[in-house]
């Protein structure tokens, strides 16, 4: 595996747990909706947008389009540390730093 290959992979798997963390919120949203809840928080629709557009810039990085999916990777994440969500919007800036160092790596 060549380390540009092996930077694209951490970035998606960073990214893809960021996500993923991202819209566990919703995800309780999801069952509380369902328990008779109604109560929407704009800020929990935001930040689900902001984790589903974490995983395809990932998954853009995954397949070779560095720049693009570690722009979006870059931004989400800046927003996600913006709306309070440290740890998460960290791990996705991670993943769009290194998409966007991965097609500059030589071997």
């Amino acid at each position: 595996m060549k380390s540009k290959h092996a930077f694209a992979l951490l970035a998606l798997i960073l990214g893809i747990i960021g996500g993923v963390l991202l819209l566990r919120g919703f995800i309780d949203f999801a069952s509380r909706l369902v328990e008779g809840s109604r109560h929407l928080d704009s800020e929990l629709l935001v930040l689900a947008g902001i984790g589903v557009m974490a995983i395809i810039g990932s998954v853009m990085i995954w397949t070779e389009r560095y720049f693009a999916g570690g722009l979006i990777n870059i931004i989400s994440g800046l927003i996600g540390v913006f709306y309070g969500r440290n740890t998460e919007g960290l791990l996705i800036l991670i993943s769009g730093i290194l998409g966007i160092v991965a097609p500059r790596i030589r071997d």
